[in-house]
């Protein structure tokens, strides 16, 4: 089923609403204006960059991932993986982020979590209209 741009728009707006990084400062006491979203679910991650590449002029050299795996994970398939899913070549992957097992009964997503970081402070600042008026009562 094929989706509008409107509903494109709409979904994107509540991924990152639900799931994305809000406004932050950081430890100079600076705004940092990174549109940063996570997630375990590939489904999710490919929604969120198709409306972020439709809605923005992305400059993809911009957009960098990240990894967080479990000692069960295999890192290197993981990588391959998420390399695939996302079109976001490995150079521009950060240092995976390996994480401890919290307790037996916590069960880690078989694709680890994928956080896909654009730093751009006008299309964040864009993001960020988009919401409030996707929002708006």
């Amino acid at each position: 089923m094929g989706m509008s741009n409107r509903e494109l728009t709409i979904l994107g707006a509540a991924l990152y609403a639900c799931e994305g990084a809000k406004e932050r400062i950081d430890n100079r006491g600076r705004k940092q204006y990174a549109i940063d979203f996570t997630n375990n679910d590939p489904r999710l991650i490919k929604w969120f960059l198709k409306f972020l590449r439709n809605n923005f002029k992305v400059e993809e050299d911009r957009i960098k991932a990240q990894l967080f795996i479990y000692p069960d994970h295999n890192e290197q398939k993981l990588v391959n993986f998420w390399v695939k899913t996302t079109q976001i070549p490995k150079i521009r992957f950060n240092k995976v982020m390996h994480l401890i097992q919290k307790s037996g009964r916590f069960k880690p997503s078989i694709y680890g979590t994928m956080k896909v970081r654009y730093h751009h402070k006008e299309h964040f600042l864009k993001l960020k209209g988009i919401i409030d008026r996707v929002f708006e009562i």
